[in-house]
């Protein structure tokens, strides 16, 4: 991005941030680039899988990283898409196919398969987070984090 571009979305950041910010409609929120909302989708999942491990009495830093590494990957999340994706609503699978046909540079950590289908995974929870659904939210991430932890001990013998 351009350097005067940059500068003039900080100052303009700048200047919003403090003031009472409007809530964002769900259509807005709907209408978001997929790669906005996936940003947000990420965060939302590491906090998250990362609070989780931390109530399991899990207290060494080392240890913690290591396993919300693995658990936030995106091989897991494009799984776990897949398993979740009978639940969701037409709003919902509208956002996913979304995210998951944008284009974006794909990690050597995964497939342009994986990363895509967890490109879509965060831009759900990054849609059900900006537009205040925190109660599907919740209920998606809690099923997303049964399906993982059964898959995880499968896995693990």
């Amino acid at each position: 991005m351009e350097f005067k571009r940059v500068l003039f979305l900080k100052k303009q950041m700048a200047h919003k941030i403090g003031k009472d910010s409007p809530v964002l409609s769900e259509q807005e929120v709907f209408a978001m680039d997929a790669l906005t909302l996936a940003y947000m989708g990420d965060v939302c999942w590491s906090f998250f899988i990362r609070k989780v491990l931390i109530d399991t009495g899990i207290y060494n830093v080392q240890i913690l990283n290591s396993l919300a590494s693995e658990m936030v990957s995106a091989r897991w999340q494009s799984r776990i898409l897949f398993e979740i994706m009978e639940l969701l609503n037409d709003r919902e699978l509208k956002v996913c196919k979304r995210a998951r046909n944008t284009n974006s540079h794909v990690p050597k950590s995964a497939t342009v398969e994986e990363y895509r289908e967890s490109t879509a995974f965060e831009a759900l929870f990054g849609y059900l987070k900006l537009s205040g659904n925190e109660e599907r939210l919740d209920f998606l991430m809690e099923r997303s984090l049964k399906y993982l932890a059964g898959e995880m001990s499968h896995e693990n013998g």
